[in-house]
């Protein structure tokens, strides 16, 4: 059987406005991981899409997903700080008052049917999404299955842990399940009528897309959005 192929964040298509915000709040998460909270400017868009982040040059511009909801005051996005990286060093160094640009939005990794039953399976800064959803759809049947490397980097965690939430982390053990996302799910039951959205990692995308067609989970019922190409673990 044919896999689908997890789509990459896509660019927007044509010209799109480029917008100046105010930084509102800069929140650590942990050590590389920070939450960039800024004005909204009154943009309207849909759980799920991304926003682009400028650098000085249009070669240092990167996609994120806003992991606010529609209703929320402010855009917040989700972030890693890579080290050798162009923009995500520039972005850690930006405090309240500081202006950020931003265009958007754009992509289609929406909720296609929020009654329906929803499983969001994310690696890293890929549950920025998921974050998204469960502020605009308040009242969904959700169920979060999020792998890290360690506590620390279960980001969102107080809100998630409203719904059915279950943590797998690589580097740390007890109270959390001990390994990757795709072991865990392995011994699980996947309802077939469920809608499930893969988030993060390439290599995680690929193996739960396998996994879930061998569980009986229709391919059509299973939706992605590829961030990066290593795992975290």
């Amino acid at each position: 059987m044919t896999l689908p192929i997890p789509k990459i964040a896509n660019v927007p298509d044509g010209a799109v406005e480029r917008q100046t915000s105010r930084v509102i709040a800069h929140k650590r998460w942990s050590d590389d991981g920070f939450e960039l909270i800024f004005e909204r400017k009154g943009l309207c868009f849909d759980a799920g899409r991304l926003i682009t982040l400028h650098g000085r040059s249009l070669l240092e511009d990167r996609s994120y997903t806003i992991s606010s909801g529609e209703q929320d005051p402010h855009l917040h996005v989700l972030y890693r700080v890579v080290p050798n990286g162009v923009l995500t060093p520039q972005l850690a160094t930006l405090t309240p008052e500081d202006e950020v640009q931003w265009s958007g939005p754009y992509g289609q990794f929406v909720v296609r049917d929020p009654q329906r039953p929803l499983w969001f399976i994310a690696t890293g800064t890929g549950i920025a999404p998921c974050r998204a959803y469960l502020r605009t759809y308040p009242d969904i049947d959700l169920t979060v299955v999020h792998g890290v490397r360690r506590e620390e980097e279960l980001f969102f965690r107080p809100e998630l842990e409203s719904h059915r939430y279950i943590p797998c982390l690589t580097q740390q053990a007890e109270p959390f399940y001990h390994g990757r996302v795709t072991a865990y799910l392995e011994n699980q039951d996947c309802p077939t009528d469920a809608h499930y959205y893969l988030c993060g990692a390439y290599e995680m995308i690929y193996d739960m897309q396998a996994l879930l067609i061998r569980k009986g989970v229709p391919a059509t019922h299973i939706f992605v959005e590829g961030y990066y190409y290593k795992l975290e673990t």
